[in-house]
């Protein structure tokens, strides 16, 4: 038994809404079908037999698979009735339920996203309220895609540091209210969900091992979206705008690898001691190609893009939450994760947990 102090993943919870959108039925969104050309993506499809007969929703579809791994991403519809702190908020008290807890006996809560449908009330103090905690403490980041880990960082600190005892950390956007619907390149990418987890103070051999490592390296082109009061003339607002590229593909898996790398070095572990890595899910071809530049075997390093798409920071809680429940195969007790993420900013983050 280690006497060290550190947050212990006390629960996990996720919330993903109801409705979907595949990619036959985003290509009838916005002007994608105008603008979409069709025989230039026909044309990638060298692996695809028969490409010359398919239809256009079909090409669209294998083009949106083929370039990203997405059939389909979650969507947050208007009649739902639901905002990002809706779903903060379930899968928070899903993470609670996880737990034993209830929300009375938190001390802290950190949530990460840059979606919240107020700015003021932020997210944090929302969630607080609807899980039945008005008086929690805490705050709002926006560390991008990175957000989670970022998020799981703060919370080790505060608990470490002795101003938590148990702290509940949420991560939730609906970047589908800020896709760009005339630009193919971001709106086949991104979906809408929420993930949570709670840390409780530990003196054991569990939780997080070693310090959270957090990074950035400045480059607004890959993604960004102007804040309020600064859009540009004629420009939708709030709108994601990403640029792709092979460049930025090779430095996202380089980056989540390095920073996984940094943060085993702080729990004096190498990857051989991982068994599961769970990076953020910006594309299947990166968290592939993660999987081949780390060298491990199939089922190490966990992807779930196929279904969900690209949902910001929560990607990596959600796919945590299914980890840990056993969705992705059976899991060895105790098991050791390396959490990592890249965002756009770039913003960086990764951590070591022991489950």
């Amino acid at each position: 038994m280690s006497d060290r102090t550190t947050a212990a993943i006390a629960g996990t919870g996720s919330f993903l809404p109801a409705d979907s959108i595949d990619n036959f039925a985003l290509y009838e969104m916005g002007t994608l079908r105008d603008d979409f050309d069709v025989e230039q993506a026909r044309g990638s499809l060298r692996s695809v037999e028969g490409a010359d007969a398919l239809s256009e929703h079909e090409v669209f579809d294998r083009w949106a698979r083929q370039v990203t791994g997405i059939k389909e991403r979650r969507y947050l519809t208007p009649e739902s009735g639901l905002t990002t702190e809706d779903m903060c908020a379930r899968a928070g008290q899903r993470a609670l339920e996880a737990a034993g807890m209830e929300a009375s006996e938190l001390d802290l809560i950190f949530a990460a996203s840059l979606t919240g449908a107020d700015e003021v009330p932020n997210v944090a103090c929302t969630v607080a309220e609807r899980i039945g905690a008005p008086q929690l403490g805490g705050y709002v980041l926006n560390a991008a895609c990175a957000g989670f880990v970022h998020a799981i960082g703060a919370g080790w600190s505060s608990i470490v540091s002795g101003m938590a005892e148990r702290v509940l950390v949420v991560s939730g956007d609906a970047l589908t209210r800020a896709v760009d619907y005339t630009d193919v390149r971001t709106a086949v990418v991104f979906g809408d969900g929420a993930g949570a987890v709670v840390l409780e103070r530990s003196e054991g051999d569990t939780g997080l091992l070693g310090r959270p490592v957090m990074a950035s390296e400045f480059s607004r082109a890959p993604l960004y979206m102007v804040g309020q009061g600064w859009e540009e003339e004629d420009e939708p607002f709030p709108v994601l705008h990403m640029h792709g590229g092979p460049r930025i593909l090779r430095n996202a898996i380089t980056k989540m690898a390095e920073v996984g790398e940094r943060a085993l070095e702080t729990a004096s572990l190498s990857w051989r001691d991982v068994d599961f890595v769970i990076p953020h899910q910006a594309n299947l071809r990166i968290t592939k190609g993660l999987e081949k530049h780390l060298d491990l075997e199939s089922g190490h390093v966990i992807h779930n893009i196929e279904r969900y798409g690209n949902m910001s920071a929560s990607t990596v809680a959600v796919a945590f939450d299914e980890v840990v429940r056993g969705k992705h195969g059976p899991v060895p007790e105790p098991a050791t994760y390396v959490l990592t993420a890249i965002g756009g900013g770039y913003t960086m983050a990764g951590a070591v947990v022991r489950v």
